[in-house]
């Protein structure tokens, strides 16, 4: 990678998640658009500025980690960022605008001392082929930022992660299950689905918490097995 010697790569790599892949997201029927809208910037051929906003625990990391991964990224410059993560007194920013596609997320925690530095980085790449992904737990029209640099973000496409909602904790269940190549009865689903979190990283955590469970207690997956389970787990 251009201009990032060993120190800086080390550091961005918290966060990095090589396994995610856009395969093993879950994708509500509010998100269908969203899944959609990032097969096209993968595909696309202009550069793109794609801001995408989520509540803790909907997949954002994730979803950058994916596009990252990706088979069309593979012979890309690409980096991710935690941009709460980076120390305020040093500019880890700059020269970023020879990658092909840059990530920086949980934007809306960024210090002070760097919205300039974001806001030179998107001037930087605005007459480039850089693609740059950006996520937040908020929308820019909220962030008590530089006024420009507001503007800029306001500027990228606007894309929200709907949470999972009732009517898809059955489906999401039901996908995890799949992925994990486990065999459930609808009604340990059922069961699963009124007793736990509605974000995908919980209901993820919790299925392979519980497969564990099954092998280390020699049990079969059973309602009664699940609520042994629960009962130490929530």
């Amino acid at each position: 990678m251009k201009n990032i010697n060993r120190n800086k790569q080390f550091f961005f790599d918290f966060g990095r998640d090589y396994e995610a892949s856009l395969d093993n997201f879950f994708f509500t029927s509010k998100n269908k658009l969203l899944k959609a809208e990032l097969e096209n910037f993968l595909s696309g051929e202009v550069s793109q500025n794609v801001f995408l906003t989520g509540a803790n625990g909907d997949g954002k990391t994730f979803l950058l980690n994916s596009i990252l991964n990706h088979e069309l990224t593979q012979n890309l410059q690409v980096i991710y960022i935690d941009v709460a993560l980076l120390n305020q007194e040093k500019n880890y920013l700059e020269g970023l605008s020879d990658f092909d596609l840059i990530c920086l997320d949980n934007i809306d925690k960024t210090p002070k001392t760097l919205e300039v530095q974001i806001f030179n980085l998107i001037n930087q790449c605005k007459d480039s082929s850089t693609n740059l992904l950006f996520a937040s737990s908020n929308h820019p029209t909220s962030f008590n930022f530089l006024p420009d640099l507001v503007s800029r973000l306001k500027a990228f496409k606007q894309y929200k992660i709907h949470s999972i909602e009732d009517e898809d904790v059955i489906d999401c269940l039901n996908f995890v299950v799949s992925k994990l190549r486990l065999n459930y009865s609808e009604d340990l689903i059922i069961y699963f689905s009124t007793r736990i979190k509605r974000d995908f990283q919980s209901i993820k955590t919790a299925i392979q918490g519980f497969d564990k469970f099954l092998y280390s207690e020699q049990k079969q997956p059973t309602k009664m097995s699940a609520a042994s389970f629960l009962k130490t787990y929530l």
